[in-house]
This record gives C-alpha cells, structure tokens and sequence, in this order.
C-alpha cells in the first residue's frame, strides 16, 4: 500500500552489500566470488559460481542474487543460477531460450529481463523475461537495435538498454521498454558511443559510466546503486583487468577510490543486496570449506 499513513520500512538488521561475480583475467575466467561491506570497507569471499562466467547478467531480486549467461573460457551460455545468502549457496535455474554473453541484464517488479548480447555467432536484439516463481522463460518483443556489451536499467516500471555494439558500430543510441505496451521507443541518444559502460540509476537520474566507443577504452567496468551511492567494480583500463573500486558521491560530484576487491576483474558482474550480518554467517563457512 501506499499512501500518506504508510511508510516503507527497512527489518532491523539489514545492511546493503555489494556482490562482485566472475568476470576474468589475464587468461583466466572466474568462478570465484566476493563481497562487499561499506561500513566496514573491506572485501571477503563467498561460495563460488556453480559455473565459470565472465560477460554475465547479474541480478539482485527478492533477497537472492542471480546470475544468468556468460561466457566460460569456451562457450556462450544460457544458463543460470541463483544464490542463497543464508545457506551461502548457489542453486541452478531454467536455461535461457538463448545463449547470451555480454547482455543487459535487470529487474523490475519481481522479474528478472535480459535483452541483446552475443549468441557466439551474432550481435542479439532479442529480449526474454524470467518468473522465479514458476522458473520460466518467455519472450519479449526484439530492441530496435542489436546490441552487444550493452546494459539495461529499470526506472519507473519500464527498460532502457542503453549502447552496446551492433556488429559494425559502436552505439551511443538508448532505447525504452514499458513490459505493459510491450514496445520498444527511442530515446535521446548519449553524447558519447558507449559499449560495455556501467549504469545505474540514482536519485531520479540515470547515471552511464566508463565504456569503450571502439577507439578509446574509458575505463569499462561494473556500476552499482548502494544507499545513495554509485559503485564502479574492477573492469578494464585497455591494458590490464582491474580489481579497483571507486564510490561516487552525488552531493559533493566526487568519485572516491575505496578498498580493492582481491582479485582482478574484467566483464565482471555485480549487484547490491540487502543481507543480515554476512560476516557471521558466510565467511566461516566459507573458511570451513577451504580447509
């Protein structure tokens, strides 16, 4: 309900953490994951991803995390996972209709979307929509544009995917999705072509960062809302995989380094995540099963 008499309330306990999975470097793609504590500005491991995946969709819905598509080293993928918090564990989920790697991945309204991406042999315009509570997949109709390394972000009920590459140019084009017409519009363009960019959404606005415009690498990685902050995860500088991390600050306009993660990642995914005291209840485990 809202209204004037409610209020949206926060259950005790609960903090915002950053979740930092896969990705690659060097030659390596990662299965190994990380996460995140701002009140405490340090970075510590969690269970692994069930499968290798760089290049991957991930998602935060209804206190679990989920990650769907990738690459591993060999292939595309359709496949996906999900993890569970409390059991530091991750569980499998329903294939994609379409392998995908490089896609936007969001969600909106307790659904999981993903649109464009890359199959292994084309440059995807293609959209499908995932219902955790039935486990299936259906699809949606195709983005005008095709897109790889695009993203897509949710703001007031409705998509926006957001660059990318359709095969032959690098797009600065963005596009918007209401699941309720189901038809795609576009909108004003950015100033810059941006592929593999980090996007968020943070105080009514859309925020596009970083990304390569197919001649300049602008620092591709990962962006993330948490508590009114924007997150910018690892990624790649255009000579090296990162595992640096920086906060920025709306009111001050402000970007500020803060601890690295302990690994370096590129085409990394991440997301934020309102948890209990993950500290108590991943990390011992976690040692645990290293031992």
């Amino acid at each position: 309900m809202t209204s004037i008499r409610t209020q949206l309330r926060k259950p005790d306990g609960l903090r915002s953490y950053l979740f930092s999975v896969g990705g690659g470097s060097l030659f390596a793609i990662h299965s190994e994951c990380e996460f995140y504590n701002p009140a405490k500005d340090i970075w510590l491991p969690f269970a692994s991803t069930l499968e290798r995946r760089s290049r991957a969709g991930v998602v935060a819905l209804n206190r679990f995390l989920f990650a769907v598509g990738g690459y591993n080293g060999t292939k595309d993928m359709s496949s996906g996972e999900y993890y569970e918090p409390l059991s530091n564990t991750w569980w499998p989920i329903t294939n994609m209709g379409t392998k995908r790697s490089c896609l936007g991945a969001t969600a909106i309204n307790g659904l999981i979307y993903v649109a464009g991406g890359y199959d292994g042999a084309s440059c995807l315009n293609s959209v499908e929509r995932y219902d955790p509570l039935v486990s299936t997949w259906s699809s949606l109709p195709a983005m005008e544009t095709r897109r790889r390394y695009c993203r897509l972000a949710a703001y007031d009920g409705c998509l926006y995917a957001v660059g990318g590459y359709d095969g032959t140019n690098y797009q600065s084009s963005m596009e918007r999705l209401d699941p309720r017409e189901g038809k795609w519009y576009n909108m004003p363009s950015m100033i810059n072509r941006r592929s593999s960019c980090g996007i968020a959404t943070l105080d009514n606005m859309l925020y596009v960062v970083g990304g390569n415009d197919g001649s300049l690498c602008i620092s591709t990685h990962e962006v993330v809302e948490a508590d009114g902050y924007l997150y910018a995860i690892g990624g790649n500088d255009g000579s090296s995989s990162l595992n640096t991390v920086e906060r920025y600050d709306a009111h001050s306009n402000k970007w500020l380094l803060i601890s690295s993660m302990m690994l370096r990642r590129s085409s990394v995914g991440a997301a934020a995540l309102e948890c209990s005291n993950l500290e108590a209840t991943i990390v011992p485990k976690v040692n645990v099963d290293m031992q």
